[in-house]
C-alpha cells in the first residue's frame, strides 16, 4: 500500500529497535513527485531520507514494490545496507495485464481484484481484508498506476547475485501475488541469505501472520548482532 500504515503490527519491534516506517512519495502523508516513478527512483528517494537523518547503515525490510526498492537500495548504496529484509517481492516483478487495465479504467475493480481476490490466503477474516480493501481506496488512482507499472518494469536478474548482506527472504506460501517460486529464487541468488514460508498466508503476510512473521525478523535481527 506505499505508506506505513502496512506495517502497523510490527510496531511491538521498536522496543528493541529503532524503527523509521517510510511514506513513499504520494503515499500516506508524503508529497507526489512529478518524475515518472521507478523501483530506483524510489530507492534513491528512501537513500537520500535515509542520508538526511544522519544514519550510517540500516537493515532495510521492504515488501512487494517496497522490497523491490531495497534490492535497489543494496544494489545502488551498499554501504547504507547492513541487512535486508525482503517480503513478497522478486528480482522481476511481474503485473497481470488485467491489473493494470483495471487500475487505468476502474479503480474500485482493481482494488477488488488485487486486493480482494489475489492479497490474502482463502481463509483470511474478511474483516481484515475489507480494512485492506479500504486503505487501498485512500490512494491515488494514478498513484497506484505508476507503482504498480513501476513494478513491472522492475528487473534486476543480472545484478541480484551483486547482493552479499544477509538477507532474510519471507514469504506467505499461499502468495498469488508474488509467488513462492520469486523466493526461491531470491534464495538461490543471494548468497547470504535464508528463507522462511509462512503457511496460511499470502501476499499481506505481515498482516496475516504478524506474531509469526515478527518472530523471523527478530530472530535475523538477533543474528545480525552475534
Amino acid at each position: 500500500m506505499g505508506s506505513h500504515i502496512s506495517w502497523d503490527l510490527q510496531r511491538s519491534l521498536s522496543g528493541n529497535y529503532n524503527l523509521i516506517f517510510i511514506d513513499l512519495p504520494g503515499h500516506g502523508m508524503s508529497d507526489p513527485i512529478e518524475d515518472e516513478v521507478s523501483v530506483k527512483l524510489f530507492a534513491d528517494y528512501v537513500a537520500e531520507f535515509v542520508r538526511g537523518l544522519g544514519i550510517e547503515s540500516m537493515v532495510a525490510v521492504g515488501h512487494s514494490l517496497g522490497g523491490a526498492i531495497c534490492i535497489q537500495l543494496a544494489l545502488d548504496s551498499p554501504e547504507l545496507v547492513r541487512g535486508l529484509v525482503l517480503v513478497g517481492t522478486g528480482a522481476k516483478l511481474g503485473v497481470l495485464p488485467t491489473i493494470l487495465e483495471a487500475l487505468k479504467t476502474n479503480f474500485r475493480e482493481s482494488v477488488d481484484l488485487a486486493i480482494g481476490s489475489m492479497a490474502f490466503a482463502e481463509n483470511t477474516d474478511p474483516k481484515i481484508v475489507d480494512l485492506a480493501k479500504e486503505e487501498c481506496l485512500k490512494c491515488n488512482p494514478k498513484v497506484a498506476y505508476s507503482d504498480f507499472a513501476a513494478c513491472n518494469k522492475f528487473d534486476v536478474r543480472d545484478r541480484i547475485s551483486e547482493i552479499s548482506v544477509p538477507t532474510l527472504i519471507i514469504v506467505g506460501s499461499e502468495d498469488k501475488l508474488t509467488p513462492v517460486k520469486w523466493s526461491r529464487y531470491l534464495n538461490e541468488k543471494i548468497l547470504n541469505s535464508s528463507l522462511k514460508i509462512v503457511e496460511n498466508a499470502g501476499h499481506m503476510v505481515m498482516i496475516e501472520q504478524p506474531e509469526e512473521f515478527n518472530r523471523a525478523i527478530i530472530n535475523f535481527l538477533n543474528g545480525l548482532q552475534d
